[in-house]
């Protein structure tokens, strides 16, 4: 790690939003939500399996599709931290250990839930992806639990000492410039999509993010809902919905 530089004072009261608008809290949000979301998929998947009805090749299609972008934004989380946010942070206090190692583990759980479940969509025989589903669930629900607890750790102990130590500026020069640079169209779908139209355009200003480049921010939002949210939600969720308006009617 680098040389740390203690700062002359604590800097948290130069934040002018609370911890749960910044962007690392607001990004982590939207990896909660790609995990509910994961987590009634296999639900559904479940009980359409459990009716006798095999996993069709367009719901394959549009899992895999989705899938693939939540294991690609948060690699690309986890390579952020990495590689920018944590080697800054470090030049003025320590990154709790278990934060550092936290990354390995769940990389490893990435890739098995990502191999469990290719296995799964390629599959055509109901028996077959029945116990394939069994297998990726099992996977998905440690790769999970493994997710809640580190962004609990870093919500509860790197962020409030990032805002200690640095100031929003100095954060948002050396870090989220930098990590925004990074992002490509599906990323920034993945994390503004379970915002309100509202809370983009508040994070956008609370940012400084220039109206033109809102614009284009937004425009890869709504390409992001209409060609990979939707389709996921309409084929890969539909038993989900189907048994809780019947639990609802009883």
């Amino acid at each position: 790690m680098s040389q740390k530089v203690t700062p002359a004072a604590d800097c948290t009261s130069k934040w002018p939003y609370p911890l749960e608008s910044d962007g690392w809290f607001r990004a982590h949000n939207a990896l909660r939500a790609d995990l509910a979301a994961l987590s009634s998929m296999l639900r559904s998947f479940q009980l359409q399996l459990a009716a006798g009805m095999a996993i069709t090749r367009s719901q394959a299609a549009r899992a895999y599709r989705f899938i693939y972008c939540f294991l690609k934004f948060l690699h690309h989380h986890h390579r952020n931290e990495d590689d920018i946010a944590m080697p800054y942070l470090a030049t003025r206090f320590a990154i709790p250990e278990k934060i550092v190692a936290g990354h390995g583990q769940l990389e490893a759980l990435m890739d098995r839930f990502d191999l469990g479940t290719k296995k799964l969509l390629a599959s055509t025989n109901p028996a077959v992806q029945r116990n394939l589903l069994v297998e990726a669930e099992t996977v998905f629900i440690q790769l999970r639990a493994l997710c809640e607890e580190h962004f609990r750790d870093e919500e509860e102990e790197a962020m409030p000492l990032m805002r200690r130590h640095f100031t929003p500026k100095e954060i948002e020069r050396n870090v989220v410039q930098k990590i925004m640079r990074s992002m490509d169209g599906e990323g920034v779908g993945a994390f503004l999509r379970p915002m309100s139209k509202a809370e983009r355009r508040a994070f956008a200003r609370q940012e400084g993010i220039p109206f033109f480049i809102r614009w284009i921010l937004f425009r890869h939002a709504a390409k992001y809902e209409r060609n990979v949210w939707q389709p996921f939600q309409r084929e890969c969720l539909a038993a989900v919905r189907c048994t809780s308006a019947l639990r609802r009617q009883h």
